[in-house]
């Protein structure tokens, strides 16, 4: 499995997030498609540039090669040496997880996002009250996070969050990756 950073620049030159893509390729059959493609895009809806990383391309012509052979007119990406499904699990979700910094929402804007892994949100509606989304772990169903509200008087930075212990903790769920945008919407209110 290759390292892939889950930051670098989408094809518009702004900074672009790990996300999986299909893309399309030319093959002796005619167009085909690879799914689930590693790429860095910046996550606005309006743009529809991307940038591969330079491991990945590679890797496309190989598979390219493959589909020609065995005449498949669509494919999963995968590495060399590993099965269709293997991917860099952690570096999607640290990626996803970056997409956060500086987002602001009616009701909660985030204070800082802690090693590719946190996200802590600081309520616009009671000062005291912070949330933080948790990467879990990836299995086989899905990448999962934890969702948890927690109160500091005091307001709260990276420096003091890794020494802090809530006095008060409640647990608002575990959701897939794909429940989280939802679920901040709901809990939050729109982006701003």
């Amino acid at each position: 499995m290759k390292e892939l950073s889950p930051v670098d620049l989408c094809g518009c030159g702004d900074t672009g997030y790990l996300i999986l893509r299909t893309i399309p390729v030319d093959l002796a059959q005619g167009l085909g498609h690879i799914h689930k493609v590693p790429s860095y895009h910046c996550g606005n809806k309006l743009c529809d540039q991307y940038t591969l990383p330079s491991p990945v391309v590679s890797r496309i012509d190989d598979l390219a090669d493959i589909m020609e052979q065995k005449e498949l007119n669509s494919i999963d990406f995968y590495w060399e040496g590993q099965e269709e499904e293997s991917q860099n699990s952690f570096s999607l979700a640290e990626a996803f997880i970056w997409k956060f910094s500086q987002r602001k929402y009616e009701d909660a804007e985030v204070s800082f996002v802690h090693n590719g892994q946190t996200v802590i949100f600081h309520s616009l509606l009671d000062a005291t009250e912070f949330y933080e989304l948790k990467y879990l772990h990836t299995d086989e169903k899905g990448t999962w996070f934890s969702f948890v509200k927690f109160y500091s008087e005091e307001p709260l930075t990276l420096e003091n969050y890794l020494d802090f212990e809530p006095p008060y903790t409640k647990e608002l769920g575990v959701m897939n990756m794909d429940e989280v945008e939802e679920t901040l919407v709901d809990m939050f209110g729109s982006a701003i």
